[in-house]
C-alpha cells in the first residue's frame, strides 16, 4: 500500500507588520521559518491614509496593497483603506473608540476570512491585530491560535478597546510565544505560555561582507525604535575621528544635527544592515528614556545583533543588564555620553551570546510539549 502524503499545514500570521517590508522584525523571521513548513500567509492590517500621514513604515508598499502577491514563498496581504480604528485617551470617548473596532473588523476582507476559514495554525501579534482573536475562534474554532507576544500591550500604549478584548478572548488563545519571562506579568494567566527568545539565522549572518566604510573606524545605530537623536547631537561631536552612521531611524533622525562625522541613511533591507555591524568598532542602541520596559533587556534585537558579531555596544544604563560588552551612559547627560563612547572604543574583551536558531525557536511553538523546560507555569509578580 502506498503511503498517503503528509498534508502541508495553513500558517497565517496577523500584524501590523508586512513581510515584503525592509525593516525585519521577529515576525518576518518567524514566517520565513514557517514557509519552510507549510504553507505560509501574512496578512498585514491597520493601513490606511491616516496611518501612512502618521509616519506608518509600510507607506511605500501601498501600491501592493488589498492584493495578494507570493514572496519567498509566502502569500502576503497588506489591508489598505481610508481609515484604521485608533486609541482615544478621553475615557468618556471610549463606547466610540469600542464601534471603531468592532466596524472594522466586522469589515473584515474577503481574504482575510478566507486564510482564517484554511488556516490550521494562525499566529496573532501582540498591538492591533489582537481585536482579531475573536473572530478566529469563531471563524474556525479548529484552529490553533498562538499569540506572538512581540510588546506588553500597556507599554505601546494599545487602546483600550484592544487590552479589554484580550482579556476577554484571552482562554481562547492556545500558546502564548513570550520573547522575554519579563513579560509574563503583562499576562491574565501563565498557564498556556512558553519561553521562545527572539532567534538567529546564522547561514545568513554570518556571510562575510565587504566593509561599507570608509578610512575612519565607524559605529552604527539600526532601527528607530525610541530613538533619542540627543545622543548622535552630543556624541559626534566630542568624537570627530570617529565616523557615527544611523540607518533607518525615520523620522526621528530629522532632529540630528548636520555634522560631517554623522552620515544618516535610508532604511534599508535587513541583509544590507548586516554589513555595517559586522565592520562597525561597536553598536549604538540610543534608547529613550520613556519608562522604557524592562524585559527590552531581553527582547531589544540590535543588542543581540552587535553581541553576535562580537561588538561592544553603547545604551543606556537601564538597557545594560549583566550583559558583557555594554557601555551604559544617562541618556542627554554628555559626560556618561563621553565616557560610554571612550569605553566602547577601549573595549577588548571577547563579547559573545548564545542565541537559539529561529529554526528551534519554530519547534517550541509548533511542538510545544517537547519542550516543557521552557513553558512558563507560573504569573510573576512585578
Amino acid at each position: 500500500m502506498k503511503e498517503k502524503p503528509v498534508q502541508m499545514k495553513n500558517f497565517l500570521f496577523l500584524s501590523v507588520h508586512d513581510f515584503r517590508s525592509r525593516r525585519k522584525t521577529c515576525v518576518h523571521f518567524m514566517t520565513t521559518e514557517l514557509a519552510k513548513r507549510g504553507h505560509a500567509r501574512f496578512y498585514s492590517t491597520g493601513l490606511s491614509r491616516l496611518s501612512e500621514h502618521r509616519g506608518d513604515t509600510r507607506t511605500d508598499l501601498a501600491d501592493k496593497a488589498n492584493r495578494i502577491e507570493v514572496v519567498d514563498g509566502v502569500e502576503c496581504y497588506l489591508q489598505r483603506g481610508l481609515w484604521h480604528p485608533f486609541r482615544l485617551k478621553n475615557p468618556k470617548l471610549q463606547p466610540l473608540e469600542a464601534a471603531m473596532f468592532s466596524l472594522y473588523r466586522h469589515r473584515m476582507t474577503p481574504v482575510l476570512r478566507q486564510w482564517i476559514l484554511e488556516a490550521d495554525e494562525v499566529f496573532i501579534e501582540s498591538g492591533m491585530a489582537t481585536v482579531y482573536i475573536a473572530d478566529v475562534k469563531r471563524l474556525n474554532p479548529k484552529a490553533r491560535i498562538i499569540y506572538w507576544a512581540a510588546d506588553d500591550l500597556t507599554v505601546i500604549g494599545a487602546a483600550e478597546t484592544i487590552r479589554r478584548d484580550f482579556i476577554k478572548n484571552f482562554d481562547s488563545i492556545d500558546l502564548v510565544r513570550l520573547p522575554s519571562p519579563l513579560l509574563l506579568s503583562g499576562m491574565p494567566h501563565g498557564r498556556t505560555s512558553i519561553f521562545a527568545p527572539h532567534g538567529v539565522d546564522r547561514a545568513v549572518m554570518d556571510i562575510p561582507r565587504p566593509s561599507p566604510y570608509g578610512e575612519k573606524p565607524a559605529c552604527v545605530s539600526v532601527g528607530s525604535m525610541l530613538f533619542d537623536p540627543t545622543f548622535f547631537n552630543i556624541a559626534a561631536p566630542a568624537f570627530p575621528d570617529l565616523d557615527f552612521h544611523v540607518i533607518g531611524a525615520g523620522r526621528a533622525a530629522e532632529s540630528l544635527d548636520t555634522l560631517p562625522n554623522l552620515i544618516v541613511h535610508e532604511e534599508m533591507p535587513f541583509v544590507e544592515t548586516l554589513a555595517y555591524v559586522q565592520h562597525a568598532v561597536f553598536g549604538i542602541a540610543p534608547y529613550r528614556d520613556e519608562n522604557t520596559p524592562s524585559y527590552l533587556l531581553d527582547t531589544s534585537m540590535k543588542l543581540k545583533q552587535f553581541a553576535y558579531f562580537g561588538k561592544p555596544a553603547v545604551c543606556p544604563e537601564f538597557a545594560l543588564g549583566n550583559v558583557a560588552g555594554r557601555c551604559g551612559y544617562i541618556p542627554g547627560n554628555r559626560a556618561s555620553i563621553i565616557k560610554a563612547v571612550s569605553s566602547a572604543l577601549a573595549y577588548q574583551e571577547p563579547v559573545s551570546i548564545d542565541l537559539v536558531e529561529w529554526s528551534e525557536i519554530a519547534d517550541r511553538i509548533l511542538t510545544p510539549e517537547r519542550f516543557p523546560e521552557h513553558r512558563l507555569t507560573e504569573k510573576k509578580q512585578t
